[in-house]
């Protein structure tokens, strides 16, 4: 089925909008993780942490809940990011965090809309999400096992622990994903905020990060050492 002549060009211009945005956001996040000073990571990180919480009292106003899962999301994974970053042994696995949900969510999205073009997607939850499909999880779980893979340099022998560790990460990355919808629909809003063009809110962009974030902190001495 065709798109309606008159919705082309904003598709067009979402596109190249997110494009944009994506590029900004690796750029930032490759000088912050390996050109400047930690410190300034740990800027980046406290002012994206009052950027989320400012979303998410949007989606909560007035609510108790907000007060109650405010520690939880954002506060607590963003002190876990800068607390690993500093760590002289663990600060590696930050760029690992990043590079693998990018990763997840880019598949994710490329795979679910190259899909749909040929084909009926299969959604794995349409009553939160429309747009997630089997699909594209799929293609977000074959990506991010490639740059595990590359990332380890491991042998044959290997293989099943990290198709494992990538299957448990991709789906914590959608559990992340699917939470933020859910307070998405929860509010009626179809995006936590504007503030990055193509892609929405900052909790539209990092709402993966900070669940996996939980992950990688209680088993960072495991991943560190397989990693």
């Amino acid at each position: 089925m065709h798109l309606p002549n008159q919705k082309v060009p904003m598709v067009i211009n979402n596109s190249i909008a997110r494009l944009i945005t994506g590029l900004f956001l690796i750029l930032s996040v490759w000088l912050l993780l390996f050109i400047l000073q930690p410190l300034f990571f740990g800027i980046a990180m406290i002012c994206l942490m009052f950027g989320m919480i400012q979303e998410l009292q949007k989606m909560m106003p007035s609510d108790l809940r907000f007060l109650l899962l405010l520690p939880w999301y954002p506060i607590i994974p963003c002190l876990m990011l800068i607390y690993l970053h500093q760590s002289a042994d663990y600060h590696r696995l930050v760029a690992y965090i990043f590079a693998l949900v990018f990763t997840f969510d880019t598949a994710c999205y490329l795979a679910g809309t190259t899909y749909s073009r040929f084909a009926i997607t299969d959604k794995i939850v349409p009553s939160i999400s429309k747009g997630k499909s089997w699909q594209g999880f799929g293609g977000g779980l074959i990506a991010t096992t490639l740059v595990l893979w590359y990332i380890k340099q491991p042998s044959a022998s290997h293989l099943l622990e990290i198709m494992l560790l990538s299957l448990v990460i991709c789906s914590i990355a959608f559990a992340g994903d699917i939470f933020e919808s859910y307070l998405k629909r929860s509010a009626g809003i179809k995006d936590s905020g504007t503030i990055l063009p193509g892609h929405g809110g900052l909790l539209d962009r990092f709402d993966a990060i900070l669940f996996v974030t939980y992950f990688f902190f209680v088993y960072k001495n495991y991943l560190i050492h397989i990693l």
